[in-house]
């Protein structure tokens, strides 16, 4: 089963076209058979809630649903994840790999940090429609992408006054690592500070698939045509976070398709890339 992972633009095209009715029919038919599993995640919905209208932003929500898609962790949850598995594998600590793709329940429960539930199977619209009410309040949760993407931007412009040295992305890596290293193993022991602190001295952020992403993004000379703003950078970690784990991503954003052979050289890269006509196409053959 290939997981097809849209961004946010080619889910906006696919719901535009989906309005039409046999348009529809054939998209279903494509679910149905699974020739087509499409997968969001979060994002997705934090993305659609800052239209400036609810009615289209509900519209969008209930297609997502009807789609019936698998949903990536939240980038966020998926560094965590990452970290934690190659923490246990260095402190020999039992573990059963998590799927980074999982259900709507699962992934809105990571973001509450508690575990899966049936109160989190929230449909669509209404995690939108709460999130369009309260946009105020929620920001602080978008804080950790804009400091993120600072950090990646401080880094290349490190990188082109020949100040990016090897201490300098050593101290960077071990900070982000410090935020994301489990406190606790999968059976509820406590882990030491000390232990913690041994893998992080040691940990190689290269075989971290996020990680080892960004960094070898961050280090790439982007040209002029975007890449270099703040709310760019923010868009494109959650397309960055699915490249691991889905079969193909279907995006024509210029500066992603830039990167991807970037980001393909650190050997994590799993997702092929589709443009929007492309996936079209194949969806209504001519």
């Amino acid at each position: 089963m290939a997981l097809t992972y849209l961004d946010q633009n080619a889910l906006i095209a696919l719901g535009k076209r989906a309005r039409q009715p046999g348009f529809r029919k054939t998209l279903d038919a494509a679910l149905e058979s699974r020739s087509l599993t499409a997968v969001v995640s979060p994002w997705h919905l934090i993305e659609t809630a800052h239209s400036t209208r609810l009615p289209p932003a509900l519209e969008l929500a209930e297609f997502i649903d009807s789609m019936r898609p698998m949903w990536l962790f939240e980038r966020h949850d998926v560094l965590r994840l990452e970290v934690a598995e190659d923490f246990y594998r260095f402190a020999c600590v039992n573990f059963s790999p998590t799927p980074r793709v999982a259900t709507r329940s699962a992934v809105i429960a990571a973001l509450s940090r508690k575990p899966d539930s049936p109160r989190f199977d929230i449909a669509s619209a209404r995690f939108v429609k709460q999130w369009w009410e309260r946009q105020e309040q929620l920001l602080p949760l978008e804080t950790p992408y804009k400091q993120n993407a600072d950090s990646l931007i401080r880094l290349r412009e490190l990188k082109k006054e020949g100040k990016l040295t090897d201490e300098v992305r050593t101290r960077a890596n071990r900070e982000l690592l410090k935020h994301t290293v489990p406190k606790a193993t999968p059976a509820g022991v406590i882990i030491g500070y000390e232990l913690r602190q041994a893998y992080i001295a040691q940990a190689a952020v290269d075989s971290i698939p996020t990680f080892a992403i960004e960094n070898a993004i961050s280090e790439h000379e982007w040209d002029a045509q975007g890449g270099a703003d703040r709310n760019t950078l923010i868009d494109k970690f959650h397309l960055i976070s699915a490249l691991p784990y889905v079969d193909e991503i279907v995006s024509s954003d210029g500066f992603f398709r830039q990167v991807y052979p970037v980001a393909f050289a650190t050997g994590h890269v799993r997702a092929g890339l589709l443009s929007n006509e492309e996936f079209l196409k194949r969806l209504v053959p001519s």
